[in-house]
């Protein structure tokens, strides 16, 4: 089963994450002006991927560029994933 998310974070840990990472504006749904949040999708593989950089020792194996990423990439952690994760 291929598991999809939509993301709603605020535009400011959004443009973090696009600035640390080759960010994809297909990703990309909205942005809410008054909220000052983004919506966005992505797919499992993705959140894998991205919470690999969260872990809380550093790894070697990760590219220095990336390394300072740990606080912005949290969200991507299936324990926090919920709280951002947008219900239809």
């Amino acid at each position: 089963m291929k598991k999809d998310y939509i993301l709603e974070l605020p535009r400011n840990q959004y443009d973090r994450l696009a600035n640390a990472f080759e960010w994809d504006d297909v990703w990309f749904i909205r942005f809410d002006p008054e909220a000052d949040t983004v919506t966005f999708k992505m797919s499992e593989e993705q959140r894998k991927r991205y919470s690999k950089y969260a872990s809380e020792t550093e790894n070697k194996n990760i590219p220095k560029k990336f390394r300072a990423t740990y606080l912005i990439t949290q969200i991507f952690l299936p324990r926090n994933i919920k709280q951002y994760e947008v219900t239809a």
